[in-house]
């Protein structure tokens, strides 16, 4: 008797036994994994929001320092720099003198023509690129610290195609608006209208999308589909669906 008892405790699963655990640990795969999915696209959502934050806060600071607003990757910049201009490979310590297109560079003497000087300065109040940019620049030149330059304002997290401009968590780059329109990097110029690359979100100068979008500065991030809004052809799609925004 014992010996049969015996065999009995060691007889393994059935068949049937071995499909409902199976069925089981589907169906708790199916409900857990949904739910890790969301909250790991939750807390990308808050570290946009956060980094959005920053931003926010980096223009406001410079903008108080020196009364200018500044173009997105300008904002990392120290004062003095390594003498090569934005886009220059030997560029790895950022001064926001050597953004008028190396002018230090030694390779070019002293008659580097201050070119994308424009580019640079933004309007506080209009959130247009200043017209007397190259007034601005040169007391810049005369004297960093008495301009109040006092960045660096912010430390990027991300920067997944390297070009100097912050990027979301879902590796797009995050956008710049004015009361005048879209600051598009890294041309730096502001446009009133502007289109997207479907294939990768990348904005583009032109098109369809009304970038006179905003009657104050916001930064944006597209969102995790990487388009305006939901991602349709709405002129009045930014800042709108998934988009993440900050104002001010």
């Amino acid at each position: 008797m014992k010996i049969m008892g015996l065999k009995k405790a060691l007889r393994g699963f059935s068949i049937i036994e071995l499909l409902i655990a199976i069925i089981i640990i589907g169906i708790l795969v199916a409900i857990i994994i949904p739910r890790l999915a969301t909250r790991s696209e939750q807390a990308r959502i808050r570290a946009a929001e956060s980094d959005l934050e920053e931003i926010r806060k980096a223009e406001e600071h410079a903008g108080i320092d020196t009364g200018y607003y500044y173009r997105l990757y300008v904002l990392d910049d120290n004062r003095g720099g390594d003498g090569y201009g934005w886009g220059d490979s030997r560029d790895v310590n950022d001064g926001i003198l050597d953004e008028a297109g190396g002018l230090f560079n030694p390779a070019y003497g002293n008659n580097q023509t201050k070119q994308n000087i424009q580019y640079i300065f933004i309007n506080v109040n209009d959130g247009q690129l200043c017209a007397t940019a190259n007034v601005i620049y040169n007391k810049l030149l005369d004297n960093e610290t008495a301009f109040g330059w006092n960045g660096r304002y912010i430390t990027w997290h991300k920067d997944f195609n390297k070009n100097d401009i912050p990027d979301d968590p879902w590796n797009h780059d995050y956008l710049f608006f004015t009361p005048a329109g879209l600051v598009l990097e890294p041309d730096g110029v502001v446009i009133p209208t502007c289109s997207v690359d479907a294939t990768n979100g990348n904005i583009i100068a032109g098109g369809t999308y009304n970038c006179i979008r905003f009657d104050r500065f916001v930064v944006l991030s597209l969102g995790p589909n990487g388009l305006p809004g939901d991602g349709g052809t709405d002129i009045n799609a930014f800042g709108t669906g998934d988009d993440i925004i900050q104002k001010w």
